[in-house]
């Protein structure tokens, strides 16, 4: 049986703005209460059978806000029921009400699925998507090419350069019961061994995680925020323009062939990134 509250006047309110759809609720909870009430509107997670369940948080009011933060008060002019003036290491005051302020914010599509090419991830947890365009420049010696109106070779004082497209990917999955730290650091340095992001095998280099707390005010609980980096390179040539060359391929100075990103390896016959199955990035580590 959840906390019982009053959702005072005045409240819910919203607003409409071109990001997305905030709100803000106001409760009034027993003081000793609102810790499990921040929780209920939370949501939370319990281990059933060695394994993560997670428990939807209660009172929602669209499918697609989530609670960004609370603040708990005091009910106004409660006189307090218990404290101490003794010192700072001494019990904190006590009072029989608590106002709970929810501000509520849009945090995923309605469906939590804006692209159907992002990674499945468990239920309660909300991944989002950005990412950054750039590209590199690469100089070329002269020999490289010829003149197409007469096949002569450019003289060797000139260097076309080459944009290669590339950019930044960020994937933030939000709400994480417990990251999967190995595999985070045994997937950091591979490149993809699958299409991952509509972009081609071998083309997205994984970076990275930074690794934040989210909502812990109880010494259990909580959650977790993980920001992934990947970085993509897709260059793409006239011999075989719908193939993406990735991180494994360099530009080879030669006129003579038709394909000039060729792959490369080792005396071992190995790349220079090892290939790396991505999709257990976002799935919950071993409790």
């Amino acid at each position: 049986m959840g906390v019982a509250f009053e959702e005072l006047d005045g409240s819910p309110r919203y607003r409409v703005v071109p990001g997305g759809t905030t709100a803000t609720r106001r409760f009034k909870v027993a003081w000793s209460n609102w810790q499990t009430f921040a929780r209920e509107l939370l949501g939370s997670y319990r281990l059933v059978a060695g394994a993560f369940s997670f428990v939807l948080p209660s009172h929602v009011l669209l499918p697609n806000l989530a609670v960004s933060d609370l603040a708990v008060d005091p009910w106004p002019e409660e006189k307090i029921v218990s404290g101490s003036q003794l010192s700072l290491a001494s019990s904190a005051n006590d009072y029989d009400f608590a106002i709970v302020t929810a501000n509520y914010r849009t945090l995923y599509d309605v469906d939590n699925r804006p692209r159907d090419d992002l990674p499945s991830v468990p239920e309660g947890t909300i991944l989002t998507y950005s990412g950054e365009l750039a590209s590199e420049l690469l100089t070329t010696p002269g020999r490289t090419w010829r003149w197409k109106v007469d096949s002569a070779p450019l003289a060797d004082d000139l260097f076309p350069g080459l944009v290669i497209p590339n950019g930044q990917h960020t994937l933030h999955w939000q709400r994480v019961a417990l990251p999967p730290w190995s595999d985070i650091r045994r997937l950091r340095g591979r490149v993809n061994d699958g299409p991952f992001l509509s972009a081609a095998t071998g083309t997205v280099l994984f970076l990275g995680a930074r690794v934040t707390r989210e909502f812990q005010f109880l010494e259990e609980g909580g959650f977790w925020s993980i920001e992934y980096s990947f970085a993509e390179k897709s260059a793409r040539s006239t011999a075989d323009p719908d193939v993406a060359r990735g991180w494994n391929y360099l530009h080879r100075d030669t006129a003579s062939s038709a394909e000039h990103w060729l792959e490369i390896e080792d005396a071992d016959g190995n790349g220079p990134y090892a290939a790396g199955d991505f999709d257990s990035l976002f799935q919950f580590g071993t409790p």
